[in-house]
């Protein structure tokens, strides 16, 4: 017989061993499925960049031409010779390290950093899948198949843009807040911090994730007051360093914080309506105002909802979700408040790709909760249910996306590498006439960062209009040239029409789609 004392021993073990111990997050044999998602986009980049290489914007231009610079010993200029300020410096800084290492320029191995770049991002998502408080394998694939299918993503990975690396950059920085969170530990407060610095030098907006991190922190009830504001100062200033010492060299460099940037006049309203129409093309619907403002305030809800649900009613400590979900919420009234300030492109995919893993998440996470704990009869039924919604929303992503493919399998990815542009005749000119530019002369353009990508020579930005003394200041200006783009004309600054009255302009060439013209 076994002693009773023997019996109090041997139950705690057996069922310490019958428990079913849930694998690490990051584990080989719990990311199979994310590892082959991952490898599926990696493909689908490859696909979409196969006709003209990676998709080069005006942004792009920027990046590329300060890797080039920093590479050659020139230091952070940008394509226009002037100190690279519109942008803060890790992206360039990771282009040149690895330009560096494989001795070849962005434009030759993009496609293939691109891809893996996706790839990451969508194995991070399995990994933050896995750590949900009701994780499910069949849930994790269909959520890993949105992302793989989103169009927003997907064009974000087919450009140099370095949202690529911002948004692999927010998941890390979501586990690592989420255990710091639960073990209130400073080695996880560290990571996070140090994650949250490196984010706001690959794009300004990362100043949202300082504030989504003082929220989680200062709201975190699994430590006291005086600890949580302790650790709140340590957040805030660690996040804010490399960023504060992005900013005093673009002052010092350039007399400017984060580059000319004029004020917004545009209203919080108007852009909750730009906000929820670039929701209404990721679901392909028309954009209407009424709706758009709707869906943007059911964004918003639907953030509020998953927060107050995890915080106050999960016998859990903080989840993910919650974490996921503080994120979204603190990201879209930040871009909403921020381009109403300052004066943003109009919100587009590029702008918002960082809400659509949190969206996607938050609008799901309790299915697989509600299945488990429905009566077998059910639990097909409800199985049933949502496989057709998730079919429905796969076929809308599937038919954008084979929209985005279908425009650029034989002209290319939009932007300075698409056909068109490299076929129009102001660029042919350009090309051909690039040995002719006078080395004395500053060249002067309404899109400076095309002039670079077809000439590889420094070009200037036209003032904007708002900016009065800049613009008297060109007009007084002699030894230019003005190479003007009909297709690419920005509002902002002066036309052409403007610019020929002030100033005493010799036409070299006109062409169909532009003109050159010089001032000696």
């Amino acid at each position: 017989m076994i002693p009773v004392n023997d019996i109090t021993i041997i139950i705690p073990i057996t069922s310490a061993f019958s428990m079913k111990v849930k694998p690490p997050l990051f584990s080989i044999s719990n990311n199979l499925d994310s590892l082959l998602a991952a490898f599926l986009g990696f493909i689908l980049i490859q696909i979409f960049t196969k006709h003209s290489g990676i998709g080069i914007s005006p942004d792009s231009v920027s990046y590329l031409s300060t890797s080039r610079h920093l590479l050659a010993g020139r230091g952070l200029l940008s394509f226009d010779n002037y100190p690279l300020v519109d942008f803060p410096v890790a992206y360039p800084f990771i282009l040149t390290i690895i330009s560096f290492f494989t001795q070849s320029d962005p434009l030759q191995y993009a496609p293939i950093l691109n891809g893996l770049l996706f790839g990451l991002l969508i194995y991070l998502s399995g990994v933050i899948l896995n750590g949900f408080d009701k994780p499910s394998p069949w849930y994790k694939r269909v959520i890993l198949l949105c992302i793989l299918m989103s169009p927003a993503l997907q064009e974000v990975y087919s450009l140099l843009w370095s949202e690529t690396v911002f948004l692999s950059l927010i998941l890390l920085f979501i586990l690592a807040i989420s255990n710091y969170i639960q073990e209130a530990s400073l080695k996880w407060l560290l990571i996070s911090s140090t994650l949250c610095s490196v984010v706001c030098i690959t794009r300004y907006a990362g100043i949202f994730l300082i504030l989504t991190g003082l929220i989680l922190i200062f709201f975190n009830r699994e430590i006291k007051w005086q600890k949580r504001i302790i650790h709140c100062l340590f957040f805030g200033s660690l996040s804010f360093s490399l960023l504060a010492i992005n900013i005093f060299r673009n002052h010092l460099m350039a007399g400017l914080f984060m580059g000319a940037r004029p004020k917004s006049d545009i209203g919080i309203w108007k852009n909750m309506e730009y906000f929820g129409g670039v929701l209404c093309d990721w679901l392909l619907l028309d954009r209407k105002p009424v709706l758009a403002h709707v869906i943007t305030m059911i964004v918003w809800l639907i953030f509020t909802t998953v927060i107050v649900v995890t915080r106050f009613y999960k016998k859990t400590k903080y989840t993910k979700e919650y974490v996921i979900a503080v994120t979204g919420l603190v990201y879209c009234l930040f871009m909403i408040f921020t381009s109403s300030l300052t004066l943003y492109e109009q919100f587009t995919n590029r702008l918002l790709s960082p809400v659509f893993i949190p969206i996607i998440c938050c609008l799901s996470f309790w299915i697989p909760g509600l299945i488990a704990k429905s009566y077998y009869r059910f639990r097909w039924a409800w199985l049933l249910a949502v496989l057709i919604m998730a079919s429905v929303f796969l076929k809308i992503q599937l038919a954008a996306d084979y929209e985005y493919y279908d425009g650029v399998k034989d002209a290319g990815i939009p932007g300075y590498r698409e056909d068109p542009f490299l076929q129009s005749d102001i660029v042919q000119f350009v090309e051909k006439y690039k040995s002719q530019f006078d080395p004395r002369f500053l060249i002067y353009s309404n899109a400076g960062e095309a002039v670079y990508s077809i000439t590889g020579l420094a070009a200037r930005q036209l003032p904007f209009a708002v900016f009065l003394p800049k613009v008297q200041e060109y007009y007084a200006m002699e030894k230019t040239y003005l190479v003007w783009f009909t297709d690419l004309d920005n509002p902002e600054m002066p036309d052409l029409n403007t610019i020929l009255k002030n100033r005493n302009m010799v036409l070299i060439k006109q062409l169909k789609d532009g003109a050159v013209y010089v001032n000696r």
